[in-house]
Parts: structure tokens; C-alpha cells; sequence
């Protein structure tokens, strides 16, 4: 079976700017894991409650959180890196889906790095440092993972 080991997450929010109006800035969350020899970086950004999630072969969570999308490479290398699935579980605009292919195959072994992620995207900003701590240097299987408030609306809808 395969495991996730989580090696470091970092989570933070973008400056934000101004449209017609001040805008609020978008909430970054990088985690580093290990499966068998392989280190990856899941990536989720969640812009205007929508989840954007990548899967890189390096951190980039510093270029995420700089929103510099005059940078053609970083966003040519953002859409070759933008995922709507990881290991069976799928993304898409709304995380409904997400918890739709987890309730699907409630055994997919990337269960607890994707549900991880994603409490960790949703938690209020008090709670990110003990979230982090928990889980680095953790395999996600092992965590006590908190249910976050999109998946409660899930199993609250079902």
C-alpha cells in the first residue's frame, strides 16, 4: 500500500489588491511528502473559494504567494502542473467532487494527505502552525486529521 510521508507544509495568503474595491488574498498551502523515494509538492490555492491544485517536482509555494503572473515561465509551468486528479482522488471547481471520489474509495491510500491538505487550506490562521507541527515528519496515515468545514457540508448534505 502507499504511504505519504509528510516531510513540511507552509500556508499563507497572497497581498490581495484592489478591483472595485479591496480584494482579499487567496490562501497557499504547500506540502512536501515522500512516497517510497519520490519527493513531490502538493499545492492548493484557493482563489475565491475555488481549490487550484498542483502537483511539482519543486517547492513553489514563495512564486505562488507572489501571484506574479507577468512571469510567463512560472505560469507556463503552473498549467503543466495543474492537477484534477491525484491518485483517483479528483479535483475540480468545487470541493464537493473532492469528497465525492473519497467517499467513492474510502481505502485510496492518498485519503489522509489530500484531506490534510485541504484542513489545513480551510483552518483558520490561529490553528496553521499546530496544524503543520502535527503532521511534519509524519507518515498522513498517522494523523488526526480535523474535519474541515467543507468536508462537515459534505457529510452534513449526504
Amino acid at each position: 500500500m502507499k504511504r505519504y510521508f509528510i516531510e513540511t507544509a507552509k500556508c499563507g495568503i497572497t497581498e490581495g489588491g484592489m478591483a472595485c474595491g479591496p480584494v482579499p488574498g487567496n490562501v497557499v498551502v504547500t506540502v512536501q511528502f515522500k512516497e517510497g523515494s519520490t519527493v513531490q509538492w502538493l499545492s492548493l490555492v484557493e482563489f475565491d473559494g475555488i481549490p487550484n491544485v498542483y502537483l511539482s517536482d519543486k517547492d513553489i509555494y514563495e512564486d505562488l504567494l507572489a501571484e506574479d503572473f507577468d512571469d510567463e515561465k512560472f505560469t507556463e509551468y503552473l498549467h503543466e502542473h495543474f492537477i484534477q486528479d491525484f491518485n483517483g482522488i479528483k479535483f475540480d471547481d468545487d470541493y464537493s467532487t473532492t469528497f465525492e471520489s473519497i467517499a467513492d474509495d474510502p481505502k485510496n491510500p492518498a485519503i489522509p494527505l489530500v484531506r490534510y491538505l485541504i484542513a489545513l487550506v480551510r483552518c483558520d490562521m490561529d490553528d496553521v502552525e499546530n496544524l503543520i507541527q502535527m503532521a511534519s515528519g509524519k507518515y498522513a496515515d498517522q494523523l488526526d486529521i480535523p474535519v474541515s468545514d467543507v468536508e462537515e457540508e459534505f457529510m452534513d448534505e449526504q
